[in-house]
């Protein structure tokens, strides 16, 4: 009898793990689906696209041809590349800037203002980025508050305007991004061991010195993953460089829009968002890479 009862235990436990597999599959196929058909399929549908044979009267033919990749190897393709780059670092390293220590005060605040804050970062997400643009473009105009005022103290020539140029596309972004950057680093903020600081306060450590020096060490992946994050956002920005911008301030979504719907010429527009890929998986491997080596190093 006790044989018997040791093997149903026994059986029970072997075949645990197997319900508990199978329960996970379970679970993992609806997200599973959703991402091979939401990006998996296009993203195959995009590559085809951008090698098939470019009809003008058709717009496109299939085919396997490298015609549009080759058009990628000319200055102007490196140039918009370079500036949607440059651009999107840029912003980054703004928004880390200021949101690092924006959510490390926050983190230091009590409770009901911590609560206030998050609230109205939070509330400042639900406005939408077609409301934020085109508010900043009243603000900037001519006749707006911010460039009256400018033309009041002689700062700024009577009927000149704050856009389009590099500065309105580059303040719009960080703006419409900074909220989501506090966010992302408040937890691991929160999360960290007063004690630490505590220690490096009774070493003598000033407030600034502790946060540069002990903090921040601290938020070296955060950091990383903070600047990507920030990339990525700004690398495919299409309003804001387009309202604000003149055409050299254009980015590469903008590029891939106009060779879609202006030109008519999707295959190019497909070999566009096909390098923009690439070089966004590119980039995730890197970050990956530093960061393994950066933990392995601690």
């Amino acid at each position: 009898m006790r044989a018997a009862e040791l093997s149903v235990q026994a059986s029970g436990v072997a075949t645990a793990p197997g319900r508990e597999r199978w329960v996970l599959a379970g679970l993992l196929t609806a997200p599973g689906l959703y991402i091979l058909i939401m990006a998996v399929v296009p993203a195959f549908l995009m590559v085809q696209l951008s090698l098939a044979h470019r009809e003008v009267a058709g717009l496109w033919s299939p085919g396997f041809e490298l015609t549009q990749y080759r058009q990628l190897a000319t200055p102007l393709f490196a140039r918009i590349m370079g500036f949607s780059l440059m651009l999107a670092l840029a912003g980054a390293l703004i928004c880390v800037s200021l949101a690092l220590p924006a959510a490390y005060f926050i983190t230091r605040m009590r409770r009901r203002a911590q609560v206030a804050w998050l609230v109205f970062l939070l509330g400042s997400l639900s406005l939408s980025e077609v409301l934020i643009v085109f508010a900043f473009q009243v603000l900037l105009s001519t006749s707006g508050t911010l460039a009256g005022a400018l033309t009041t103290v002689g700062l700024l020539a009577p009927g000149a305007s704050l856009y389009p140029n590099f500065p309105a596309v580059l303040t719009c972004l960080v703006y419409l991004l900074l909220p989501y950057v506090i966010l992302f680093f408040y937890p691991a903020l929160s999360q960290l061991d007063p004690e630490v600081e505590q220690a490096a306060a009774t070493m003598g450590a000033s407030r600034l010195s502790t946060f540069t020096r002990v903090v921040l060490p601290m938020m070296r992946g955060q950091i990383l993953t903070g600047v990507l994050l920030v990339v990525i956002f700004t690398f495919g920005a299409y309003l804001t460089p387009l309202v604000l911008g003149r055409p050299p301030q254009w980015t590469i979504a903008i590029h891939i829009n106009n060779a879609a719907m202006g030109a008519g010429n999707l295959p190019l527009a497909a070999a566009y968002a096909v390098s923009v890929v690439a070089f966004m998986v590119a980039l995730l491997v890197l970050t990956r890479v530093l960061s393994r080596r950066k933990a392995s190093e601690a």
